[in-house]
Formats: C-alpha cells, sequence, structure tokens
C-alpha cells in the first residue's frame, strides 16, 4: 500500500489506486529499534521520508509557560486568557519539575490547578502536592504555605481554609489588603470568603 499505492479490496476483482499521507509517530527511537532488530528497516525507509523530532517536555521547559496557556484555554473554555494568569513563582515549579509523563501530565496539573484557582491568578499552592512537596522555589507572599499534616484529623477543607484565613488576617492585625495579599486571593475573594463563614457561624 505505501510503496505501490494501491490496496486489494476484500471480495475485490482488482486493485485500486489509493492516494494518501501517512503521519506516524513513535516515543521510541526508531533507528535504534531497526538496528536492534525490534522494527523492519524496509517499512522505517518508507515512512521516515521527513522526519520532526518533538523533544520531551522536560528538555524543552522554556516553552512551558506558553504551553501552559493554551491548555488553561481549553479548560476554561476561553479564547484568551490574561497573560500572568500564572504567578512566576508557579512557573518557576513548572520549569522546575521533571515531566515523566509529557504534556498531558502538565495538563492534568493545571487543570487540578483551576478547580482551586481563585480567579485572579494561579498560585503555587493551586498546583497538586507533587509538584510543591520538593520544590526548591520559596514560597512567597502570594503563597501561604500551609502543614496540612498538624490539626487537620476530624476538620473539613472548608474549617482548614478559615483557619488559615483568620490566621493570616491576625498576622496582619486584620487588614485584609494585605491578607489577601499573602493568600494570593484577589480581595472581593476574601471578602466573599469572610461573609460565607459569618454566615454559616450565624445559622
Amino acid at each position: 500500500a505505501i510503496q505501490e499505492k494501491e490496496i486489494d479490496r476484500l471480495g475485490g476483482k482488482s486493485p485500486v489506486k489509493v492516494d494518501v499521507r501517512i503521519l506516524a509517530t513513535s516515543n521510541r527511537n526508531l533507528e535504534a529499534e531497526v538496528n536492534a532488530g525490534n522494527f523492519r528497516e524496509d517499512l522505517y525507509f518508507r515512512v521516515n521520508t521527513f522526519e520532526i523530532n518533538l523533544p520531551a517536555l522536560r528538555e524543552r521547559k522554556g516553552d512551558i509557560p506558553e504551553i501552559s496557556r493554551v491548555l488553561l484555554k481549553r479548560h476554561l473554555k476561553k479564547d484568551s486568557i490574561p497573560q500572568d494568569i500564572l504567578s512566576q513563582d508557579t512557573i518557576e515549579i513548572l520549569q522546575e519539575y521533571d515531566w515523566k509523563g509529557n504534556v498531558r501530565e502538565l495538563a492534568n496539573a493545571l487543570e487540578h490547578a483551576v478547580i482551586l484557582w481563585d480567579g485572579v491568578q494561579i498560585q503555587p499552592g493551586d498546583l497538586p502536592s507533587n509538584l510543591t512537596r520538593h520544590s526548591s522555589i520559596p514560597m512567597s507572599a502570594g503563597s501561604t504555605a500551609i502543614n496540612w499534616t498538624e490539626g487537620m484529623e476530624g476538620k473539613t477543607l472548608r474549617d482548614i481554609e478559615m483557619e488559615v484565613i483568620y490566621h493570616v488576617l491576625d498576622k496582619h492585625d486584620g487588614d485584609k489588603p494585605k491578607c489577601a495579599a499573602e493568600l494570593g486571593i484577589a480581595l472581593k475573594t476574601l471578602y466573599n470568603k469572610l461573609n460565607q463563614y459569618q454566615t454559616r457561624a450565624a445559622g
């Protein structure tokens, strides 16, 4: 079919000419596979007319910010998103990580981040813990580090979130703009959360 550009149909009486373009992909080094006897040499030469080598994500980390924005557009189903939707700390953590699962793993990590995102800027705390747990990137003012193991038993996620917010509020003597900045959330989001907690406590 590739060489002669014709096929024999099942039940047909004569060959049928075909005009197709074949695109083949592999995550293996096919030349090495040919030398190892694992891939047919004649087939390799027939499909290897023009080769495009696409390096693994870990080999082109400079592309991660732009790839991430493209993936976020898909997750958010938007034609455009803010250029700075990812904080600088978040970008550095994404670039530091060794993406063994390539772009698919990055897409999953960003989908996780979107779930926790406050709608302003994606912070390190929005990323899956396996990305931030061993990161050498220090948590900046926009990313409050939380020890999720101490005093967590018996508490809901909302309870823990409330404790963190009130802790940061106390730290800044009730200054809500500073609190929102350290938590990496919008001031409006902070007010909404505080109102929710007060309504819940009153009920």
